[in-house]
This record gives structure tokens, sequence and C-alpha cells, in this order.
């Protein structure tokens, strides 16, 4: 692979948009090429490899339609959409599943992310048509240590987690959450809802707000099962900002 650096962006100015610092941003670029098969034939991309990384980033962190981003990068709209179905899957594969430290805090927490497609979807406490998404954190700095499918926003966290997440996190011994998991399998509630309790709980809210400065996350256009590869991907850029910060 040939050296990538931020000269060759186009356009460059529109890196700070993706809210990655620069080295975080040269790690992603050359994790996905590690993937990428070797060139053979095939249709050519229009844009190289870190302006493709690049625009699938902006589209996750803006949530900017395909027209405003096929105007932005000077292609067509069709490859805006081609090089997001493309890349989604590749960067949601980066996640690394949850290591062996055993001491390590992890909290997990549910949230609703708004879904376009009804499919997928159902009416919800926030009075819109969502899907219920977990994510755990470590405590001690926020980082993303494992994300659940997306079910139907109707579903009651403790469903969803056992559904979704229960075998991600089976054998941590130090995993907590809030009321809402009192019967999940390895998971600490407090009962007498003390403050150490509470602060380190709410670290959870606090990475889910972070991860919502990802507007995708806000409002999902993308049809099907996209939504997973969404979460996963944004999950791998705001692990890639705190280990890069």
């Amino acid at each position: 692979m040939s050296k990538i650096n931020v000269i060759s962006l186009r356009p460059r100015s529109l890196l700070h948009w993706t809210g990655l610092p620069v080295k975080g941003f040269l790690a992603l670029v050359a994790h996905v090429a590690a993937l990428l098969p070797a060139p053979g034939r095939g249709r050519p991309w229009a844009l190289l490899l870190d302006n493709r990384v690049l625009l699938a980033a902006i589209a996750w962190r803006t949530n900017l339609t395909h027209r405003q981003l096929a105007d932005l990068f000077g292609i067509g709209v069709a490859t805006v959409h081609r090089v997001i179905s493309h890349l989604a899957p590749l960067i949601a594969g980066l996640l690394e599943p949850p290591d062996g430290q055993r001491s390590d805090l992890w909290v997990v927490d549910g949230t609703l992310i708004p879904v376009e497609d009804q499919t997928v979807t159902a009416c919800s406490k926030n009075y819109r048509r969502s899907v219920n998404v977990q994510f755990a954190f470590r405590v001690s700095d926020r980082r993303v240590v494992a994300v659940g499918d997306a079910w139907p926003g109707n579903r009651n966290d403790i469903v969803v987690f056992r559904a979704t997440m229960a075998e991600q996190l089976a054998g941590h011994r130090l995993t907590i959450g809030d009321g809402a998991y009192r019967s999940a399998p390895g998971v600490l509630t407090s009962r007498n809802k003390s403050k150490p309790f509470a602060r380190r709980r709410a670290r959870a809210e606090h990475g889910i707000a972070r991860l919502k400065g990802y507007r995708a996350l806000r409002q999902h256009r993308r049809r099907g099962a996209a939504i997973n590869d969404t979460t996963h991907a944004v999950a791998v850029l705001h692990n890639l900002k705190i280990d890069n910060a």
C-alpha cells in the first residue's frame, strides 16, 4: 500500500467534519486498506481510498443527503451510495470484541434511534418510529466495547439485551446497568440508588450522547439492517477518537 497522507484528501478542509484527529483518520484508512482485496478487474472507483473513507465518515457525522455529498465531492449520487454501502460493513467489522481485562468496569445502556425505514422500527416512547440499540462502554474512558443489533423500539431494554448482547458480555464479572437490567444475566444493579453507582452508570449516558454527535444516529436514512453497520461503524470512529486524542 502506498503511503497515505492528508495532502491527498479532496477537499482537504473537510477532514474536521469527521470529528476525528488526523492520526485517528490515518489509522482508519490504514485499517480499511488492509481489509481490501488486491486491485483487479472491475469498475474503478471515482475517488481514492482516503477520500472514500472521508466521504463515509462525513456522511455519518453530518447526515448529509447523498445528493449533498455528491455535490461536495464532485461525484454522482450513485457513487456516493456505492461508497457508503461498500465501506460501512468493512468499518463496522473493525469494532474489536471485548478484551480479557476482567478488572475493567463496563456499563451497559440502550438508546432509541429513529429510522426512516419503517419495516425495522416500531412506535416508541420518544413518539417516533425507532429501533432499540444496546451499547456497552468501558467506564474508565467511555470506550465502546460492544454494540447489539437493532430491535424494534417498543421492546424493553432487558429483552433486547438478552437477545443481542448478553452473549457478547458473558464472562465479564464487572458489568453494571440501571434498574431496567435487574434480571439480566451478569449485570449488576443498585437497589439503593447510591450516588457512586449512579456516577459510574452515567458514563453510559455520556457515551451515548457522544455517539449521537454523529447525526446519522439521530435520523437514520438507509434501509433495512444497514442501521447495524452504521451503529458499529460510528462506535469504531468514537473509539479511534479516544485512542488518538
